[in-house]
């Protein structure tokens, strides 16, 4: 103990901890909830200057006795707890040391690049029975077939599944759905079913093309994942025939921005620091704008809330694009400082286009009646080409706060 702290050492990191912070976080049944895990203890009527009565390194963790007030009490904090739960940046970071990496970098996202050089069938399928199925859900052994964890597995860490073997049917749809979480409704609606209208609120509903981007930009907090099931594409001109376009196309945002980040790694660095307000305008409940907590919208790259001693984003702390050029507005609030800053931005956004398009990352699709398709709207941008026929497509959205609870249920790291 050293001036009301404790100092642990990590195999050779020294990790410090306030008695205050440590009292605050006691984890016993008394200050947490046992199967909330929410704090009962009252933070502010604990003692500013508290400091240790006793303190004693055990097998399971480190056993501190704190002085009465009103009655002596005494918290156990597991080693791999106070580990793991740095409150202070390092100084010294060490690659061996789990405590320094977390302490000292922001959490980076673990994922596989989904391209077309990913091989002849690049995106993931996981049958419906298998994610329906309520029994092995955690099932991970060598002999074990897919299951609902496999699904939300491929979710995380390739950013999309395909569902073959699925009803063509909105209630099967929906139900396939609700196994991840409960539906995220939008202005849309909750689950939708629609087609191809002469006056619609998004051009999603029409049968014009769509180049690749990223839905609800003009959310403060843009939908998690997204659903599509194509139930039928027919002609209008002979309605037994299929109809004739509409291919779907997906991009690894993640590994487009690795791409851009290596080659323009200055037109990465625009997109990640200059903000975009984006808006849908065409709703009748109103207007909806991205500036609700940040007056100028969001950056293209969004990262991990940033280290202070890291001054430049990479896509080793990517977490979320925001791109959809067709929703970008004039901002109320300058977001550029000066005028090249607003040419870098525009040499980057081309840059970058180019890149979603590019046959490197594009990955075309036709979505067929019975293989429904979900993503992560945080990491992969969708587009479609023009179409035509009459198409009925359902689907939803599901928040990405309850996806990765969903993923940490069944032992995710997400």
């Amino acid at each position: 103990m050293a001036n009301q702290e404790v100092l642990i050492d990590f195999n050779g990191t020294a990790m410090r901890y306030p008695s205050f912070w440590l009292r605050d976080h006691c984890p016993c049944s008394e200050c947490q909830h046992p199967s909330t895990h929410q704090r009962q203890l009252d933070t502010f009527t604990i003692d500013p200057d508290i400091k240790l009565s006793s303190i004693e390194p055990t097998p399971d963790g480190l056993q501190i006795t704190w002085p009465a007030s009103p009655a002596q009490h005494t918290s156990l904090y597991s080693w791999s707890w106070l580990e793991t739960h740095p409150p202070f940046t390092q100084s010294k970071p060490s690659s061996s040391s789990t405590a320094t990496s977390r302490g000292n970098n922001p959490p980076s996202r673990r994922w596989t690049a989904t391209t077309p050089s990913s091989g002849p069938d690049p995106i993931p399928r996981v049958p419906y029975d298998a994610i329906m199925s309520t029994s092995e859900e955690t099932n991970s052994g060598p002999n074990s077939g897919p299951t609902l964890r496999t699904f939300l597995s491929a979710i995380h860490t390739s950013g999309l599944c395909f569902i073959p073997s699925t009803p063509p049917t909105p209630s099967a749809t929906q139900s396939l759905i609700e196994r991840i979480s409960h539906i995220r409704a939008t202005h849309y609606g909750g689950f939708w079913d629609f087609t191809s209208e002469a006056n619609p609120i998004d051009t999603a509903y029409t049968n014009d093309p769509l180049p690749p981007h990223t839905d609800t930009t003009y959310f403060t907090d843009p939908a998690g994942l997204q659903l599509f099931h194509l139930l039928s594409h027919t002609s209008l001109t002979d309605p037994s025939q299929p109809g004739q376009g509409g291919e779907s196309t997906f991009v690894d945002g993640f590994a487009a921005a690795h791409h851009l980040y290596t080659h323009h790694p200055q037109h990465y660095r625009s997109l990640a620091t200059y903000p975009v307000t984006s808006a849908a305008l065409g709703a009748p409940e109103g207007s909806f704008v991205n500036t609700a907590s940040s007056l100028q919208g969001y950056p293209v790259l969004n990262h991990s809330s940033p280290n202070p001693s890291i001054t430049s984003p990479s896509p080793t702390t990517l977490v979320q694009i925001r791109w959809n050029n067709l929703d970008r507005m004039a901002p109320s609030t300058p977001s550029f400082p000066n005028h090249t800053a607003l040419k870098n931005w525009y040499a980057a956004a081309r840059e970058w286009a180019r890149i979603l398009e590019s046959p490197d990352f594009l990955i075309t699709v036709k979505l067929q009646p019975g293989e429904p398709v979900i993503f992560d709207n945080w990491r992969v941008l969708h587009g479609r080409l023009g179409f035509e026929g009459k198409r009925r497509v359902c689907g939803a959205y599901v928040g990405m706060d309850d996806f990765r609870a969903r993923c940490r249920s069944l032992g995710i790291d997400a």
